[in-house]
This record gives C-alpha cells, sequence and structure tokens, in this order.
C-alpha cells in the first residue's frame, strides 16, 4: 500500500474520513470512567467496524491500537462514536483507484 498517510483529532462524536479510508492506528487518551470507541462505515447509523472497550483511567493515561497489515477498509467514510474518552487521534490513508488493493 502506497499512499499519504493522514492524521485527525476528535474530542466528540464525529467523521473522521468520508470516502473509501483504511483505519491504520489509534491513539487515545483515557477518561475517568470506562467507556467505548465505535467505529462505523456509513455514518453514525452505518455497519459497525470495530469496537473498542477502553478501561477507566486517569486522564492522563494514553494508549495506541494499530491496526495489522493495511489496516482496516472503509467504504464509504469512517464515523467515530466516542463514549468516556478525552481524545482520539486516528491515523489514516484515503484510498484512490491507485492505491487500491482491497
Amino acid at each position: 500500500m502506497n499512499s499519504d498517510i493522514g492524521a485527525k483529532t476528535l474530542t466528540s462524536t464525529g467523521t473522521i474520513q468520508s470516502g473509501r479510508t483504511r483505519l491504520l492506528s489509534i491513539y487515545y487518551v483515557g477518561h475517568a470512567s470506562a467507556g467505548s470507541l465505535t467505529f462505523k462505515d456509513g455514518g453514525g447509523s452505518g455497519t459497525q467496524k470495530l469496537v473498542i472497550a477502553t478501561p477507566a483511567s486517569s486522564a492522563a493515561d494514553q494508549y495506541q491500537v494499530d491496526i495489522p497489515l493495511d489496516g482496516i477498509l472503509f467504504k464509504t467514510d469512517m464515523h467515530l462514536t466516542i463514549s468516556n474518552v478525552t481524545s482520539v487521534t486516528v491515523f489514516v490513508t484515503p484510498i484512490t483507484a491507485d492505491t487500491d488493493n482491497g
């Protein structure tokens, strides 16, 4: 896979990237209460692709999740629902006809 990697930080629920995109890595800062990160393809009511349960922690606790191989493919757009997480930075690569391998 040869493409530029982009990063976006969210502190509330929203769309990360429109169009075909691969999720490569996730970095998040914890919250005092347990929560979750829910990634969906096709908006807030779209198909659930990944759910990460986040542990209760201090706001200073930081976590990183690397997705193996070429990452997770989102065919229409990548949406993230954030629950009890301070902030999330995602690393993605947009998919074009030249870079599509899935």
